[in-house]
């Protein structure tokens, strides 16, 4: 598989590595000729550090890493009004990074087979029915059988293939702004903390870094989304007249690399069409008010490229993909959307009620409840975290029909549940299963099952991989072959299944809600993708022949 990457920023360079690793032929084009020197301090958690730890970068990320041990709001005097700790937000690991240095990160871990190039911009993108045929600015070609949009809040692949930004940004009402600069003075005085105006409508916070510079972010709202033809004269007229330090930090803003944009969200009722697929801020873009953004990028690439190792085709590998990571990053984008009013204050009042929550932040359990309200819950799992707890779920609930088959009395059970004996794909080892079976056709004396983790089951992909699997159903025990029903035998498979059981329907329409990672209601267009994203199996005696 050949897949072309449109954006060397943190989710494209992850998932180039990931690919590549995984033995894809991958290209990673960058329309800057060079790396990007402009970005802010990120607080960096959730699904993107537990992605770093998978991938084996967090040694050199605590390498690059500041230590912000809090973040003061100071008043115009440069007196401290209210304080919060970062770690507040991360319940595992939690790592203060510029985003220009995890970039760099990233891209010194590439495989050598990543044929990466700078000054690569897209111009055109041509649909080949089986592949991708991407143009360049310079007239090349490349040809691929993916394509990914990795390129940012400003996709040029998502404005080529989707349409235009005014179709998908949602603009929040701020514009932002971030720059460096040295001041020896200035500096002194942030070396661990990150401080923040005190402010109403606009606000500026100031960090110091390793080689002697200030950085900078600022935010501010504005009811126009279009940035300033003069970004530095804009940002010096929108922050005029905040006292504490801001005065010397104005006079000090360069004349270039300055990172200045609109605050938005990207919302797409989906993510990929044909042989295309965005991620990231290109697809869903959570915002800077929603924070975990590079978090968010990183882990999405990272399950992104999974689904395109483990699945059978690209198309399932993106519907899967989606399934899995929309509800993940739509949390966010709310969690995003109903913080704006915090964010940046509007009057003294909405102040006067932050400094009170973040005081309360030192109670226990509170921390808790505000951090779980601001950015929603922390995941500790890159793949499917609600998948993890459901399979527990599952484990339990499967916990009564396995010892009784363990212990020769499955046929208690009836046919109500088979027992699936398999070999380890990679170990050898013999495995046994217990199924649900949820329906059967005793004229071809097959048995259907539901792979409840689609594809990545490790018993389908078992059998798949080895055929001398055995079946135990009710006092039979046979060698058996499968086959994988057809979508449409699946969805008839899945409303028998429903009508048999219509009495614990709410029951099975919670646990597949859980399984799929989207609400599953039971309706003709859900149960078609369902049938796309979970296998039907049929399991019967293999010929005697």
């Amino acid at each position: 598989m050949r897949v072309v990457i449109c954006g060397a920023g943190i989710a494209g360079l992850t998932l180039a590595n990931r690919l590549a690793t995984s033995g894809a032929d991958t290209v990673l084009l960058e329309r800057s000729p060079v790396p990007r020197p402009e970005g802010y301090m990120i607080d960096f958690f959730g699904p993107g550090y537990d992605t770093a730890a998978a991938m084996g970068l967090l040694p050199a990320l605590r390498a690059v890493s500041y230590d912000i041990d809090e973040a003061q709001l100071v008043n115009e005097h440069g007196r401290c009004r209210a304080r919060v700790r970062p770690a507040l937000f991360a319940e595992q690991g939690l790592l203060d990074l510029m985003r220009p240095d995890l970039e760099r990160v990233l891209r010194e871990a590439l495989p050598a087979a990543v044929d990466l190039r700078f000054g690569s911009a897209v111009c055109d993108v041509a649909d080949l029915g089986d592949g991708i045929r991407v143009t360049l600015e310079d007239g090349s070609q490349v040809d691929a059988d993916l394509l990914v949009g990795a390129d940012g809040l400003h996709s040029t692949v998502r404005r080529l293939v989707f349409g235009p930004d005014s179709m998908f940004l949602r603009y929040l009402g701020f514009h932002t702004a971030a720059f460096t600069f040295h001041d020896t003075g200035i500096r002194s005085a942030m070396v661990g903390h990150f401080c923040l105006t005190d402010s109403i409508d606009r606000q500026v916070g100031l960090y110091a870094l390793r080689d002697g510079r200030i950085a900078v972010l600022a935010v501010h709202r504005c009811p126009d989304s279009t940035p300033p033809d003069d970004v530095r004269s804009a940002i010096r007229q929108a922050y005029s007249g905040l006292g504490w330090l801001v005065p010397d930090v104005l006079d000090r803003c360069p004349a270039e690399h300055i990172y200045y944009d609109q605050v938005a969200q990207v919302v797409m009722s989906s993510w990929h069409k044909g042989r295309v697929v965005l991620l990231g801020d290109a697809g869903y873009a959570v915002s800077l008010i929603a924070g975990q953004g590079a978090s968010l990028a990183m882990a999405g690439a990272y399950v992104l490229a999974d689904r395109l190792h483990e699945a059978e085709s690209i198309e399932e590998a993106l519907l899967d993909f989606e399934a899995v990571w929309r509800p993940m990053a739509e949390e966010k984008q709310r969690k995003g959307r109903a913080g704006t009013r915090w964010f940046l204050p509007s009057s003294a009042w909405q102040i006067r009620v932050r400094h009170v929550v973040l005081r309360c932040t030192r109670l226990p359990f509170v921390d808790h409840l505000v951090a779980t309200a601001l950015v929603g819950k922390s995941s500790g799992a890159i793949l499917e975290p609600d998948r993890t707890r459901m399979a527990k779920s599952l484990r339990t609930a499967l916990a009564a029909p396995t010892v009784l088959y363990a212990n020769g009395f499955g046929w208690l059970l009836g046919r109500r549940f088979l027992c699936l004996t398999h070999t380890g794909r990679r170990s050898g080892h013999r495995y046994r299963t217990v199924l649900e079976v949820i329906g059967a056709d005793r004229g071809a004396d097959e048995y259907l099952v539901i792979a409840g983790f689609g594809r990545s089951s490790d018993w389908l992909r078992n059998i798949e991989a080895h055929d001398d699997f055995e079946v135990i159903v009710g006092r039979d025990r046979f060698s058996a072959v499968h086959r994988v029903l057809s979508g449409a035998e699946a969805e008839s498979a899945m409303a028998s299944y429903e009508r048999a059981h219509r009495w614990i329907v709410p029951l099975i329409r919670r646990v597949l809600t859980r399984l799929l990672g989207w609400r599953y209601d039971s309706s003709p267009a859900a149960r078609a993708r369902l049938a796309r994203q979970l296998p039907v199996v049929a399991l019967s005696p293999r010929s005697p022949s």
